[in-house]
């Protein structure tokens, strides 16, 4: 007996890629269902990435009506469905993909599974028991902002492991959004799996790897490719005898899906609608510049500053992506301009570590640094935005700033004081500031960063307040350069 899965992950919205990679796969399943074989559709996470504004204007239902038309019987969310998409669209999303999400490690707060979410499924196939269970990475901190309970997906998912083998499942898959050395573990500490069908590190894996005789595969990013794993049981002595995994590349110049291309061309209008509501209208260009202050940074700090409790405000330039032209300020130049994902997070540090961290910041090494992952979608870091503090500098011969003195609230910076800063969640996540990552009394927002951004930036106190530089020379200073800000006009 043969069971064949094929198998999607981290397509990461590449709308118009996963609609030749649906055509490719439909075209391979149906040869399978005509040759007699059993065939499982399934979906191993991040699906969905905000940063396409088709997936932002409708929350994600633009992706799980494509899913719908290819047909997958079964998914799991990943991070960027779990911790981007508003818990409140969870059910509705759900409903709309036509398949269940098998997630066994993320719960309502009170210990109840999430309503939209199971924990596992079983498909009989030719007299064989299927049993296929999802788990995702469990980011308590940001997954408890948002009313969510994430479990440890190890012993959730050896908890589901036997149960499926008590329901009778002579083959147990699990969908894993929790990367590549993850799955490694969950084979080595969890007996029972067959085959672990993964995601979220966007690997090419060529063919599967086996960890304690667990078959390990996953098929890279994007929707360039999805996996093809055939199980084959032996029902004479009652186990699997083989799995084989490969990848199957998709063509380039393949066309796109009718089926997926018809849903996809239903959610227009409304998407349109939504990308064409106004925010603000500008007078003047509102800049953005990596290397220096600028404006448009200025209003992304004080956006948070004015909407979280905290001392200060430090955030990176690098969550912008473009500035913003004079007219009519609509929500696609709001997500063309900061598209990333990441949220709102407030920290508490010392004195000496805010200091550490803008010194360090005011060096080419740092706001030059290329920025990746951990919802990332910009190009550099670039140069850290204040908001409720002034930094007091030098410019020097060779066209660098040295950091003389910083203040909050126009009180001098106190080394050993405990202060609440409001930041975002890369700037912990991420090995750029090794004092962010020991940031303290971590507590997240609920709205990601851009949504604070569009709620706050029209208030004309903000965007006039823009143009106060936060980065002054510092009295007493050597002759040199001048201060390097860009034009704070708004």
């Amino acid at each position: 007996m043969k069971i064949h899965l094929l198998h999607t992950n981290d397509v990461h919205s590449q709308l118009e890629n996963f609609m030749r990679l649906g055509a490719s796969l439909r075209r391979f399943r149906h040869s399978l269902r005509e040759a007699g074989e059993s065939v499982l559709t399934v979906d191993v996470g991040d699906v969905m990435d905000r940063v396409r504004p088709e997936t932002e204007a409708s929350f994600g239902h633009v992706n799980a009506a494509m899913m719908a038309a290819l047909g997958y019987d079964a998914w799991v969310f990943g991070n960027n469905e779990g911790l981007t998409l508003p818990v409140r669209e969870w059910p509705s999303v759900v409903q709309r993909s036509g398949a269940p999400v098998l997630c066994a490690n993320l719960y309502q707060p009170d210990g109840r599974r999430v309503d939209c979410f199971r924990s596992m499924r079983w498909f009989d196939r030719g007299g064989v028991r299927v049993g296929v269970f999802g788990v995702t990475p469990n980011y308590e901190s940001t997954y408890r902002a948002i009313g969510v309970e994430a479990r440890d997906p190890f012993r959730e998912a050896a908890d589901a492991v036997a149960r499926l083998r008590e329901a009778g499942c002579q083959i147990v898959v699990a969908l894993s959004h929790l990367g590549l050395g993850a799955d490694r573990r969950l084979a080595a500490e969890v007996a029972g799996i067959d085959v672990i069908l993964g995601g979220h590190t966007h690997h090419f894996m060529q063919a599967a790897e086996f960890v304690h005789g667990t078959a390990v595969f996953q098929a890279g990013r994007n929707a360039l490719a999805y996996g093809h794993t055939m199980i084959e049981y032996d029902d004479r002595s009652g186990r699997v005898v083989c799995v084989t995994s490969r990848l199957v590349g998709v063509d380039p110049s393949e066309p796109y899906d009718a089926q997926m291309l018809s849903a996809y061309r239903g959610y227009l209008p409304d998407v349109e609608q939504r990308l064409s509501e106004p925010v603000v209208r500008l007078n003047e260009r509102l800049a953005v510049d990596f290397e220096r202050e600028s404006p448009f940074a200025n209003v992304l700090a004080d956006a948070l500053y004015e909407t979280y409790p905290a001392d200060l405000c430090m955030v990176m330039t690098g969550a912008l992506t473009a500035s913003l032209l004079p007219g009519q300020v609509e929500v696609r130049h709001i997500l063309a301009a900061c598209s990333t994902p990441t949220r709102p997070l407030m920290m508490t540090l010392t004195g000496r570590e805010i200091q550490s961290v803008i010194e360090k910041s005011l060096r080419p090494e740092f706001y030059e640094r290329i920025g990746i992952g951990f919802g990332f979608r910009g190009a550099v870091v670039g140069f850290m935005a204040l908001a409720g503090a002034e930094a007091h500098v030098c410019g020097h011969a060779d066209g660098t700033l040295r950091l003389h003195s910083v203040r909050v609230a126009g009180q001098p910076l106190s080394p050993d004081r405990q202060y609440r800063v409001v930041t975002c969640e890369y700037l912990w996540l991420a090995p750029v500031f090794e004092e962010f990552r020991r940031g303290r009394d971590i507590e997240f927002g609920a709205s990601l960063v851009r949504e604070v951004l569009m709620e706050r930036m029209a208030d004309p106190r903000i965007l006039q307040r823009a143009r106060q530089p936060r980065y002054v020379r510092a009295s007493g200073c050597p002759s040199g350069p001048a201060v390097r800000t860009s034009n704070n006009s708004v």
